[in-house]
């Protein structure tokens, strides 16, 4: 039985090549970056990347039709710089209007899976549900929520097969060494200090396996995601500073953690929690995970 082609843009990042890690057996997959990790897709010679500027450069017109397309194309970051709205812009809203026009007129697609953020939600009470209205704080929220807005309206309009994505806090291998959970736990493993804030607030991490599981449920159930924003998070949160302790016992570390060295983040959100009842009415499934069995292959990998 042949595999279905699965298409990931801006797949040679941290939660692409994961996906592809996960996914290679299943799908016949294609990649398409700006960048390409050759020492990493060597392991996956099947893999078919492909080079290219994706606001730019449209897929070349040969590559066939795929049945899914997952679009992870975006400069992610928390500063609130509003000088980065242009290269927001470009890595979100004109990657998706580049997509959208190249494969619009195309039958065989089943689902394009458009990547938002939970920080779109931004100051709102959680846990986060899907009809609540966004109250995005920051550059890249306020981007995304424009590109899930656009997203929406491509289908409502023009019946293009598009569902959004809203991660929770991804960790797992391969992730920036600056992010939070990597960081904790490269100072940790080598008994040197961390510098952080009170670190009271909360978060919905959720490892990046048990997250790639969530996406394919997803595509799997195509038809009842057309047209929706879905959650895809643990569905519960937990303290930065329960995440350091839990970290430092599991590796014996000596490192001393300086709570209140850093200083929140202006307009810092103490409790994002993804509610998961949209998940679960449109896969039909459960997201079975568990924040410190992940941490635990995250320490040991």
């Amino acid at each position: 039985m042949s595999k279905e082609k699965l298409y990931i843009i801006g797949g040679s990042g941290f939660i692409g090549k994961n996906m592809v890690r996960c996914l290679y057996d299943r799908y016949e997959i294609s990649v398409f970056d700006k960048y390409i990790d050759d020492a990493y897709f060597v392991a996956y010679p099947d893999v078919q990347c492909t080079h290219m500027e994706l606001d730019k450069e449209p897929i070349p017109a040969e590559c066939a039709t795929p049945a899914y397309i997952v679009n992870l194309a975006s400069i992610v970051t928390a500063e609130r710089d509003m000088g980065l709205f242009d290269a927001m812009i470009q890595s979100n809203l004109k990657v998706l209007l580049n997509l959208y026009e190249r494969f619009k007129d195309n039958s065989g697609l089943k689902l394009f899976v458009q990547f938002g953020s939970s920080e779109e939600y931004g100051e709102v009470p959680s846990p986060y549900v899907e009809t609540m209205r966004e109250e995005p704080n920051s550059p890249y929220a306020l981007v995304k929520q424009l590109t899930t807005n656009t997203a929406m309206m491509l289908h409502r309009n023009y019946g293009f097969p598009i569902a959004v994505v809203r991660p929770g806090n991804l960790f797992g291998p391969l992730q920036n060494k600056s992010k939070f959970i990597p960081y904790v736990i490269e100072q940790l493993k080598a008994n040197q200090p961390l510098k952080v804030t009170p670190c009271e607030q909360k978060r919905d991490f959720i490892y990046v396996d048990d997250f790639v599981g969530g996406v394919e449920q997803i595509l799997l159930h195509a038809n009842a995601a057309k047209g929706e924003i879905v959650n895809l998070g643990s569905g519960e949160s937990i303290s930065l500073k329960e995440i350091i302790e839990f970290c430092r016992a599991e590796l014996n570390s000596a490192s001393v953690v300086n709570y209140g060295a850093l200083l929140y983040r202006a307009n810092e959100v103490m409790d994002l929690r993804c509610a998961m009842e949209k998940f679960r009415s449109v896969t039909g499934a459960e997201i079975k995970c568990d924040i410190k069995s992940g941490l635990k292959k995250y320490i040991n990998e």
